[in-house]
């Protein structure tokens, strides 16, 4: 899927810019067309707090992709793939954990977390795991169990542009229900 980041990120820009900040999840149902899965891409606009250096996009995207339905009979669907799509090449560094794009990101006002994400083939966007979703929508990294604490307001994420200075991206999260029960981020009663 990370191979076609770019021709679907593209369209994506050109079907959500219509001149308003999108302040809810976009459910886009796609399907796979080697294996004929069906599955929805959720899509959620930010703003850029500090651009890349040559914008090329007129906003970033936080987009994750998800089988909804009964994996478990406590948990709901199943996640694929999570993302944030910038449309300009993210510096890769090597650490002892591996290879990656460090991202910076605050929650809610809260202290600062630093982790590796995974570069995108094309270099413009960076992956997170579904431990990383969990966190960005509740501030935890356990499947959410409804009626615990709150989910998160706000995400400041920050990555380094290759060759240049620090992006950063600010998301309003709207409410992450359908999104973490698609994606198997909600602890069901049984």
């Amino acid at each position: 899927m990370r191979r076609f980041l770019l021709v679907t990120t593209v369209c994506l820009w050109s079907t959500l810019s219509s001149g308003q900040q999108q302040k809810q999840w976009q459910a886009l149902p796609q399907t796979d067309a080697l294996r004929g899965t069906r599955y929805t891409r959720f899509v959620l606009t930010g703003m850029f707090l500090t651009p890349p250096r040559q914008p090329t996009i007129p906003d970033p995207l936080l987009i994750v992709e998800c089988i909804p339905g009964k994996r478990l009979r406590v948990y709901g669907g199943t996640f694929l793939d999570a993302y944030v799509s910038l449309g300009a090449v993210l510096n890769s560094v090597v650490s002892q954990d591996g290879n990656g794009v460090l991202a910076s990101y605050r929650l809610d006002d809260g202290k600062i977390k630093q982790e590796l994400w995974s570069p995108s083939t094309d270099g413009t966007a960076a992956f997170f795991t579904s431990v990383t979703l969990n966190t960005l929508l509740y501030g935890h990294f356990l499947p959410h169990k409804p009626d615990t604490n709150p989910a998160i307001r706000k995400a400041v994420i920050a990555v380094n542009e290759y060759l240049a200075g620090e992006i950063v991206m600010q998301f309003d999260m709207p409410d992450p229900t359908e999104v973490a029960d698609a994606c198997g981020g909600l602890v069901h009663k049984r």
